[in-house]
């Protein structure tokens, strides 16, 4: 099992200070790059962001709409959209 990456320097307008933002270990380790990142905020929202815009507010879902999403992806319903 692989583990998601610490995105340091991100941090987009619209999201607050600090959070801790990840994005996944197949993106490029050591660049920003054209990733999504994700976070969660002290009232346990999730933050969606685009690591490359920090001008561009990031997407807030709440995590039972994260995790609808995530089993969605694993399940291929969006393979489609990077074919």
């Amino acid at each position: 099992m692989s583990h998601a990456i610490t995105v340091d320097g991100y941090d987009p307008l619209g999201a607050p200070n600090g959070l801790r933002w990840e994005k996944s270990s197949k993106s490029n380790v050591n660049n920003l790059d054209d990733s999504i990142g994700v976070a969660v905020d002290d009232a346990g929202q999730v933050r969606i962001g685009i690591t490359t815009d920090p001008a561009q507010v990031p997407l807030t879902a709440t995590r039972t709409k994260l995790a609808a999403f995530v089993a969605g992806a694993k399940a291929g319903e969006f393979d489609h959209l990077i074919a």
